[in-house]
């Protein structure tokens, strides 16, 4: 019995070892290929075109157009929390100070996604 276990033990770390050997085989084989053949290979998961600014693509909606306009607080500000203006919600932050929900606020400043408002 003690042979069989010997036996499987020593075909099982022959069987690991050529998996290893073959494994470092296909990586310098595939690696020795010229950048210029592998890129054929890699077409189907590369995306081939750019999302530009200029065609419409944006990753930020622009806000500053609620820049002056007041809105009703949706939520506490402490110190984020959400602005209902002009009927949509906005997510904003205050100055510093806390702003109880239902109070009137008015933005006084857009940065990207960061919009900042103060209590009036």
């Amino acid at each position: 019995m003690l042979g069989i276990q010997l036996f499987s033990a020593s075909m099982l770390f022959y069987a690991a070892f050529a998996c290893v050997v073959l494994g470092i085989s296909i990586i310098v084989y595939v690696s020795s290929r010229s950048p210029a053949k592998n890129t054929a290979v890699l077409d189907g998961l590369i995306l081939g075109e750019r999302q530009k600014n200029s065609k419409g693509y944006t990753s930020v909606i622009d806000k500053r157009k609620f820049l002056g306009a007041i809105g009703v607080c949706a939520t506490d500000l402490h110190p984020g929390g959400s602005v209902i203006v002009e009927g949509q919600p906005l997510d904003v932050v205050t100055e510093g100070s806390f702003v109880k929900q239902g109070n009137i606020v008015k933005i006084i400043n857009v940065d990207g996604s960061r919009v900042l408002v103060r209590q009036i």
